[in-house]
């Protein structure tokens, strides 16, 4: 049996954004105020969002450290990983409120699942089975995240909202 062995392709373990952020992180721990905040978050809130860049879900949403429990990912879907976090939240830290926040312009929106998985197989050689989850409209992806998220059955009957981050204005829009 063959194994494949993929050549060691990772850089210096001291990047010039690895050493910015620890950088940074000097500054930060240096006024540090905040080790006294509960573990709960203190609006019980739980808040799933997309990875972007764009969307400083704290920001939008008037939040501080300590608010909210923030869980983000591509596009910000409820997948099992999201939905075992927003369980945590709930049923040890005392969540009682759920909001969904997709976005406009979202890259979600522009890429088919298979090519972009054959393309990764064919340049590592490597076949993984990864749905990547990809999306064709934000409204219906949006209603399909908060419905998941409300009919599973360890997620606790609570308002689950979903808004969409207009990243043109800043503004966000329900979306029932």
């Amino acid at each position: 049996m063959a194994i494949s062995v993929r050549p060691d392709t990772h850089r210096s373990s001291q990047t010039t954004q690895y050493a910015r952020a620890l950088a940074e992180n000097e500054d930060y721990a240096a006024q540090f105020d905040r080790s006294s905040l509960p573990i709960p978050p203190g609006r019980k809130l739980a808040v799933l969002a997309c990875m972007d860049a764009r969307l400083t879900v704290e920001d939008v949403l008037g939040l501080r450290t300590g608010d909210a429990h923030i869980i983000r990912n591509a596009g910000g879907l409820a997948t099992d990983d999201a939905i075992r976090s927003l369980v945590i939240s709930q049923t040890l830290l005392g969540t009682e409120e759920i909001i969904v926040i997709e976005h406009t312009d979202c890259g979600m929106l522009t890429f088919k699942d298979e090519a972009v998985r054959n393309d990764l197989a064919s340049r590592t050689g490597s076949k993984v089975d990864l749905p990547l989850l990809p999306f064709s409209n934000l409204e219906e992806n949006l209603k399909r995240q908060v419905e998941t998220i409300r009919s599973h059955p360890w997620v606790k009957d609570v308002p689950i909202h979903g808004l969409v981050f207009e990243v043109e204005t800043g503004r966000l829009r329900p979306v029932d």
